[in-house]
């Protein structure tokens, strides 16, 4: 459904974005979050235990963190956040508790934006549902070998190794637009991606995909799609060409028919 500023509601039943997080003895019992506030909105988040945290509105990253009394899984609620992950950039320190979140879901619409190594080796990640999120940083998601269903329709860029490596993905509906490398690479499970539009594909994004059977493309030919026309290619990211690395019978559904990875045209 949509409201009046066009921001899609996932399920109307929840309110702000739920992070769920399961304490272990080998996460322990501490968390941070960074995240950014919404346009002139505080954050509040709410750690599931009774305790709260209220940070006033900044335009700079806000740091929010817990200690948890005792182990178990606990129902944290972020209110008016745009972005929410574990660290910055990819690149900075891996952390006990990454293996502490279990799902992500955004209520609110409020989720625009992801952050560089947000969520990267969470291997207990099983759900990141974010309707409104537009872009992802680079590896988002990597290696979070559990990662099972993503509701991100309307993102539209994905740096380097956004689902890099995360093996038990099958399925994927997303805008598309511009793709810089590894976006894929290594979803040993990913059988099918519907794209609404793609500008910009990259080197060896669907590399190491061996299930991959099917990619919809729908606003290009199978020239554009096979970078041969005169004009409205696919962009080359990085000189990347046609099939980036799909296996050769992949099929690449396209405006006018089918094209096979191995470039051989099966259906106009």
């Amino acid at each position: 459904m949509q409201i009046a500023s066009r921001q899609v509601v996932w399920n109307a039943g929840g309110r702000g974005t739920v992070v769920e997080v399961e304490m272990t003895p080998a996460t322990g019992l501490y968390l941070k979050f960074m995240c950014n506030a919404a346009e002139g909105r505080p954050v509040m988040v709410s750690w599931g235990d009774g305790s709260r945290s209220e940070h006033a509105f900044t335009t700079h990253d806000i740091a929010s963190d817990h200690r948890y009394a005792a182990y178990g899984r606990y129902r944290i609620v972020f209110e008016g956040a745009r972005s929410i992950g574990l660290r910055n950039l990819d690149g900075e320190a891996q952390y006990s508790y990454d293996a502490a979140i279990v799902s992500y879901v955004d209520y609110s619409g409020l989720i625009t934006g992801s952050r560089s190594g947000a969520f990267k080796r969470s291997v207990n990640l099983e759900r990141f549902i974010a309707p409104n999120l537009t872009g992802f940083g680079q590896r988002d998601f990597a290696y979070c070998t559990k990662l099972r269903e993503v509701g991100t329709p309307q993102s539209a860029y994905f740096y380097d190794g956004t689902f890099q490596n995360c093996g038990e993905i099958e399925r994927l509906n997303l805008v598309g637009g511009t793709m810089w490398s590894y976006v894929f690479m290594g979803c040993t499970k990913l059988r099918e991606i519907h794209f609404t539009r793609v500008d910009q594909l990259s080197t060896q994004c669907f590399a190491n995909c061996p299930a991959l059977a099917d990619v919809w493309i729908a606003n290009k030919t199978i020239a554009q799609t096979k970078q041969v026309d005169t004009s409205g290619n696919i962009i080359a990211g990085y000189g990347a060409r046609f099939p980036w690395n799909a296996n050769p019978s992949t099929r690449f559904h396209c405006i006018d028919g089918i094209v096979l990875g191995n470039g051989t045209v099966i259906h106009e």
